[in-house]
Order: structure tokens, then sequence, then C-alpha cells
């Protein structure tokens, strides 16, 4: 009985891992990032992005960079005007700008601004039934290039940059596993990282959101308090390493 116990628990938890699936933080360019989490459990993606507050975002999905104005239909989000808005469209493949989806799937959660840096967090279903959005899976190591475009403002124009990324949406067991929790989160004066029982020392560097060094220290579970006070507001990005594990978070500063 135990055995079987044993087997059904392992299946469940392998089972469980393989419902949720991430990029993780992904660097398109110097001050803008974008990350996909998808909950197979739930069946939503939500999507990330962090980036200029002056400047329209594009984000182009499962496009290879090869081909910088996209294959007709291929799915781009795009943030864009003031006050601004979040459109779902499809490159139409020639420098046209790219069309409005006649069903918009992406529903806004937030979105916030602190010292010129825009977070906006979005959700919508894996697969919408629209031909011209990107179907989301939950299968590990699945490649995910992308596409991505800013302008010079927010009024939508022909783009004053744009670029390729690529990444994978993977599994994130070890992190379940290892996972370390830093709270509280926005945070004001102080930051609490809470190790797991695993994992005795890390080295925590944080970055702000233009990719500048802010802090690199080593930390165990007895030193792992961080002062933020003498941050400046907005987002940065904090990653907590060991020789075999690395995991990324995403700090507030209010």
């Amino acid at each position: 009985m135990k055995k079987i116990t044993f087997i059904i628990t392992f299946l469940f938890t392998s089972y469980g891992f393989a419902q949720n699936v991430s990029t993780g933080v992904v660097t398109l360019t110097t001050g803008f990032t974008v990350q996909f989490d998808v909950n197979g459990t739930t069946n939503k993606v939500t999507m990330t992005m962090v980036g200029p507050d002056d400047k329209w975002l594009a984000v182009g999905l499962n496009v290879n960079s090869g081909n910088f104005m996209g294959f007709s239909g291929d799915d781009v989000i795009i943030y864009h005007g003031n006050p601004g808005t979040l459109s779902d469209r499809n490159f139409t493949g020639s420098q046209n700008t790219p069309n409005v989806d006649s069903s918009q799937d992406w529903a806004l959660d937030s979105n916030t601004t602190a010292s010129g840096v825009r977070t906006i967090v979005a959700t919508r279903d894996l697969n919408t039934g629209d031909s011209n959005d990107y179907v989301f899976t939950t299968t590990n190591n699945t490649s995910f290039p992308m596409l991505w475009a800013n302008g010079s403002s927010l009024n939508l124009a022909y783009h004053a940059a744009r670029g390729g990324a690529s990444s994978t949406l993977g599994t994130e067991a070890i992190a379940t596993v290892r996972e370390f929790k830093v709270y509280p989160n926005p945070t004001q004066k102080t930051l609490n990282v809470e190790f797991p029982t695993s994992i005795q020392k890390a080295r925590v560097a944080v970055y702000n959101v233009l990719g500048s060094l802010v802090l690199q220290t080593e930390m165990d579970q007895f030193n792992s308090k961080i002062n933020t006070s003498g941050w400046n507001s907005g987002v940065y990005i904090m990653n907590i390493s060991t020789s075999d594990f690395s995991q990324t978070k995403r700090i507030v500063k209010q």
C-alpha cells in the first residue's frame, strides 16, 4: 500500500509540475522585459511586460527573428496611446500597421508606472479560438521565439527600435522545491529573503530595469535582510543563485 501511495503521489506531483511553464524574465532590450507564465490548471497565461512609460511597446509571439515584419496572421501584443490601450493584433506580413483582431482576448489586470517605468500585467486563455492568436502550451522545453519593438512616443507609429529574442517555456519543478520567498513585495525599507531548508547560502544580485547592478552580495539563512530604503521607486529584477540553481524575482520598491 505504501509503495502504491508513493507512486500515485509521484505521478500527481509530476503531473502538477507539467501544468505550469514559464519563459522566466526575458530581456528584450535595455529597459524592456517580458515574462509569460502558463497555468495549465486554470488554462490561463499571464504576461508581465516592463518597459519605459513614454513609448509604445510591442511583443510578437512565437515569431522567428529572421522575419522582422512577421508572417501574415502571426500574433502580436501592442501597448500604446494615452490613456493607454493593450491591443491584440496580427502581423500582415508587410510594413503596414498590424491588424487589430476582431476579438480582444487580453484582459489588462494592472498598468502601473513608477520612476519612468511601466509595468503591465495581463491574462488570456491559452487557446482563445482565434486563428490569429498563438496557442500556448504546457509542454516542457517548448521553443518560444519572440519579436519586440518600441516607439519614440506613446503614439503608435513606425518603430524606433526592434529586435528578436528567444526563450523556452519550461517547467519550474526545481523552483517549487527550492523556492525562495521574498517579502514584503512591494517593499519600502526592508526586503526579507526566506531560504528553503535545502539551501544554506546563495548569491544575490539586484538590477534596475535599465540593467544596472544595484546590489550584489552573498546571503545565508541567518543574514537574509536587504535594506531598500535608499532605492528609487520602481521595478527591480533580483537573481538568487547557487552553484546549481538560479531563480529570478520581480521586486517593486514603493
